[in-house]
């Protein structure tokens, strides 16, 4: 007799194990297409929400392309370059912060060794120093702007402040020099607390302007309180070490007698590692902070 056999129960358990199988296998996919459809609900959830940010964003800013500051300083536009290049093997000395005395050894030095540089100079220092302002531009150095008054909380607290004190510089070295000032640095670099909440804005209008900015990639440390010019080759040779371009952040005010002292052992180790010097020209492709960098 078949039915309660010992046969007839094997041959149930087997078919009721198949049955489990067959129906968690249908369980899964039928949740698995459940689940790709409520992923992809909420992706184009997610889409419209990103498009209307965007879009609202979008609006906002066309709203404010009527922007009053835009209208501000006609004479203040410069041809941008119709390209970037990026050369192997090169320093850019750059000096923040001057000219001052400090300014006129520099350019001693750098005439000896046949260097070329690039000044970003602070309006209200070049305004008593209009001299070293022909000095460097008769000599084929870079004169770019790093602001009038160099006063964070003053230049940084909207768009048509920093094109006011802009300016005023572009005004004094144009003026000094005949030649238009076309590149800039950000006092504090691109990126800093205090224009963190505009700073694209400003850099969106300084570019639509046709300025380029250039941070940089290795630093002297000559800022400092604490710095000698021990520190400031030390710094120099560490914060380049393995870069094949470079652009180095110096300073030429006032106190930075260390600078002076360091740069010819700068300028001489540069060379034994067989770099060339070049100043910035607005189609030197730039060194840029962004929030991953900074």
């Amino acid at each position: 007799m078949y039915f309660g056999s010992v046969r007839f129960f094997k041959h149930l358990i087997v078919a009721v194990i198949l049955l489990l199988i067959l129906g968690l296998t249908i369980s899964t996919i039928c949740l698995a297409v459940i689940n790709k459809s409520y992923k992809d609900q909420i992706s184009d959830l997610q889409s419209g929400t990103v498009l209307a940010q965007s879009n609202t964003k979008e609006e906002s800013h066309q709203g404010s392309l009527s922007i009053e500051y835009q209208k501000l300083y006609p004479d203040m536009y410069v041809k941008p370059a119709d390209a970037m290049r990026t050369e192997p093997k090169t320093v850019y000395l750059t000096f923040d912060d001057g000219p001052s005395t400090r300014t006129s050894e520099i350019l001693d030095i750098l005439y000896k060794e046949d260097i070329k540089a690039t000044f970003f100079i602070i309006g209200k220092e070049g305004v008593k120093n209009k001299d070293l302002l022909k000095r460097m531009s008769e000599e084929g150095h870079t004169v770019g702007i790093h602001t009038y008054s160099h006063i964070y909380g003053s230049i940084y607290s909207s768009v048509e402040s920093y094109l006011d004190d802009f300016h005023q510089t572009y005004q004094l070295i144009y003026g000094t020099t005949g030649v238009r000032p076309e590149v800039f640095r950000f006092p504090g670099g691109s990126i800093n607390r205090y224009s963190a909440q505009d700073y694209e804005e400003i850099i969106a209008e300084m570019t639509r302007r046709g300025f380029a900015y250039y941070d940089w990639n290795a630093s002297s440390g000559d800022a400092n309180s604490n710095a000698t010019a021990y520190s400031v080759y030390n710094n120099t040779v560490q914060s380049s070490e393995g870069k094949d371009r470079i652009i180095l952040l110096m300073h030429d005010s006032i106190s930075k007698s260390y600078t002076v002292a360091a740069l010819p052992n700068i300028i001489a180790y540069y060379k034994k590692k067989g770099y060339r010097f070049e100043p910035i020209t607005n189609d030197v492709s730039p060194v840029a902070f962004n929030y991953i960098n900074y």
